[in-house]
């Protein structure tokens, strides 16, 4: 069978599976794919005793209405 997809996103960890969420959210046809079997993802980045999260981005200011859209979604 072929499928047709608008967005394909690799790696289903937090950040991918927000992506997968938001697209299909907005109506588009969307294909996950991770490598990790279920139940066996321990080494993304959500995991572990600490977390960083910056709201001041070195790179570009850009980033900040991202990061601070991104605690209002996380919440």
């Amino acid at each position: 069978m072929v499928e047709d997809y608008d967005i394909i996103v690799v790696g289903l960890g937090a950040h991918g599976s927000s992506a997968v969420y938001q697209c299909s959210k907005r109506g588009f046809r969307v294909l996950g794919i991770e490598a990790a079997s279920r139940g066996e993802f321990t080494h993304g980045s959500s995991h572990g005793l600490s977390r960083v999260i910056r709201k001041a981005y070195f790179e570009h200011p850009s980033y900040v209405p991202l990061v601070s859209r991104s605690f209002e979604l996380w919440k």
